[in-house]
């Protein structure tokens, strides 16, 4: 996280800013772009974990990861006769490993396998076709040597007062893949 920050403070012309207020910048930065409250109980709890002295030695997490980039507009795409999105547009998080381990962690809500029905109406029917299709999506980003991890968004919200499952998930990713950087 240390080289992050440091890019952080340089892009941000904070000069002679010290470590924690360098990465407290960019942690309210990337809090930002958290797209939903579950997303950004799992940023807090990550975080949370790694407040201590060796903040600047740990992995960053970072939120909505764009996998590619595509200038098209939904217009163009239409015109040019090409699917409406691409799949696998962005990532919730991605968190990179010593190794080259690199893990997407998703946090689904109900439009990952259902759609509402009729539209504007809150009544929601799953949709096979969108599970099917976030499968395959993980299927193709395990073939490029990605992890991927899934959580229920419902879960998240209900366990807001205690995010204790989610940071032993955090804990046993640390046990399993980056054990070795450990004192």
């Amino acid at each position: 996280m240390g080289q992050l920050v440091d890019w952080w403070r340089e892009r941000n012309n904070m000069g002679e800013a010290d470590d924690r207020t360098a990465a407290r910048s960019l942690y309210e930065r990337l809090k930002e772009s958290l797209a939903s409250d579950a997303e950004r109980f799992v940023f807090h709890a990550f975080g949370s974990r790694y407040a201590g002295p060796n903040a600047m030695e740990e992995p960053a997490l970072l939120p909505q990861v764009y996998l590619h980039f595509d200038p098209l507009t939904e217009r163009q795409r239409r015109t040019l006769n090409k699917p409406r999105r691409l799949a696998r547009e962005r990532m919730d998080f991605l968190l990179l490993l010593p190794g080259g381990v690199r893990i997407v962690i998703e946090v689904d809500g109900k439009h990952h396998y259902g759609r509402e029905v009729p539209p504007g109406s809150g009544n929601w029917e799953a949709a096979a076709d969108l599970y099917s299709e976030m499968v395959a999506e993980d299927r193709a980003l395990r073939l490029k040597g990605y992890e991927v991890f899934r959580f229920g968004g419902r879960k998240i919200l209900e366990a807001r007062e205690d995010l204790t499952f989610i940071r032993r998930f955090f804990s046993d990713l640390e046990a399993r893949y980056w054990p070795a950087t450990r004192p």
